[in-house]
């Protein structure tokens, strides 16, 4: 059987897993095309790429058990030159499962002795490009033109694994992150340079191995996402998704000083809820605000994807006087994905955008736009059939105003059976899309992605 004859397979793979259906499931072929056509005008400023990267199975699974997030990693890419849509390519991450699949060599460079795919994020460090996973798999380098390099540690700096929600910090260029790996029992708080090299600023202890996703900042502190869903070495035991729902377990938020010291690390008490990911936080006088996509529940009950209950928008402010978390709905619409101008991150903000995603975090469509000040929410739909993907913002070169850009996302189209790069102005976000980029194949329902402007 040929390479792509088992991939096909692959995506055949059945309707009992809604992760191996419709835009769930995975595209059997790489492929390389050039000069897209375009609706619309694509500004001449944007000179880059756009990249995601999401789950796409190689090799058959066994539907009873896969797990969307286990999938091998597919990286999807968008080359944007002179008002031209170049080229697009997706390539497979190449781990220890997809090489003999597809028949390649695997990848040199280090371990870390617990696995090696990464499927959830693709990022700039150091002027490198990398896909990223959390939970201690190490990031995989990748070319311009997205071919898999290496495994690589930061030139020696990871002490263990990575994380796939970095965030910069405009003001120093550095990334924050939060990182952790069953079996070692300790968060860490990582920072990477400019320069792409990696310094352990904190250790926490944690023995229930909890599962963090994400992280954010503000000027005084790293945020520690610590909430009820845990490592279970028993569920690999039994070939299924290592984490899961921990009744008994306080949901708690971490404040640990910037500088890493441990001795002023503040636990508040959180609600009973999941949260992958984080929209912004920042310092406000005596209180941090922390907003977020909250889940009601995680792994309890499905074991194959996040789908128990609606996730909505909430702002967490804690007060650093009382230590008291009060909760405010920003919006209580099904949504994901949440972004916004990353030249904000760590302060006040006022805009922020996600992508809608119905009850149980299946059902992809329009896009929002949050006034998360004046508490209004904007709607841009795609019409009938067409699906979006998380938003992106990308800010107007020498742009003053917060939302003086574009949002930029993958827009999968039930009719065409592909998928489009929608971009759209965000300050006239509900009006007509700046351009439509029409790619020849299908981008399945990923995780993250990133603008990735060329070097001047």
């Amino acid at each position: 059987m040929s390479t792509t004859e088992v991939l096909e397979r692959t995506a055949a793979a059945d309707a009992s897993n809604p992760y191996l259906q419709g835009n769930f499931a995975p595209v059997a072929v790489e492929t390389t095309a050039f000069d897209l056509p375009v609706k619309g005008q694509i500004p001449a400023e944007l000179a880059g790429r756009y990249l995601r990267i999401g789950p796409n199975p190689a090799g058959p699974v066994d539907p009873k058990t896969y797990h969307w997030f286990t999938g091998a990693g597919m990286v999807h890419g968008l080359r944007l030159r002179g008002g031209k849509a170049e080229w697009y390519r997706n390539r497979f991450v190449v781990n220890d499962r997809v090489a003999p699949v597809l028949g390649r060599p695997g990848l040199p460079g280090p371990r870390n002795g617990f696995g090696d795919n990464a499927n959830t994020n693709v990022v700039d460090m150091g002027g490198r490009t990398f896909a990223i996973v959390e939970a201690g798999s190490l990031p995989v380098e990748l070319t311009y033109g997205l071919e898999s390099v290496a495994r690589s540690d930061l030139g020696g700096t990871l002490q263990h694994g990575f994380t796939a929600h970095p965030k910069l910090d405009s003001v120093t260029g550095e990334l924050h992150a939060v990182t952790y790996q069953p079996g070692l029992q300790a968060i860490s708080y990582v920072v990477v340079g400019r320069d792409g090299r990696a310094r352990t600023v904190a250790d926490i202890p944690a023995p229930h191995c909890p599962m963090i996703h994400d992280t954010a900042f503000t000027a005084r502190f790293a945020i520690i996402l610590d909430l009820p869903v845990h490592f279970d070495m028993a569920l690999i035991a039994s070939g299924g998704f290592p984490f899961s729902w921990d009744e008994q377990m306080t949901p708690r938020i971490g404040l640990l000083p910037r500088s890493g010291d441990l001795s002023g690390l503040r636990w508040i008490e959180a609600p009973s809820c999941y949260v992958f990911h984080v929209m912004n936080a920042y310092d406000d006088g005596d209180a941090v605000v922390v907003d977020v996509v909250r889940h009601p529940k995680m792994f309890a009950r499905e074991m194959r994807g996040p789908s128990e209950g609606r996730p909505i928008l909430v702002r967490w402010r804690i007060d650093l006087v009382s230590g008291a978390l009060s909760e405010t709905v920003l919006f209580d619409r099904g949504l994901e994905f949440p972004r916004f101008n990353d030249a904000r991150a760590g302060q006040s903000y006022r805009f922020g955008y996600t992508a809608s995603a119905g009850d149980h975090t299946q059902d992809f469509g329009a896009v929002f736009k949050h006034d998360v000040v004046g508490g209004a929410t904007q709607i841009h739909d795609h019409g009938p059939g067409r699906h979006t993907l998380e938003p992106v913002f990308v800010a107007r070169d020498g742009a003053t105003a917060e939302d003086d850009g574009w949002i930029m996302a993958y827009v999968y189209d039930e009719a065409r059976q592909a998928s489009d790069v929608v971009i759209l102005d965000a300050q006239d976000f509900e009006g007509p899309p700046v351009a439509v980029v029409e790619l020849p194949v299908r981008v399945p329902y990923g995780f993250h992605g990133n603008w990735i402007a060329d070097p001047a």
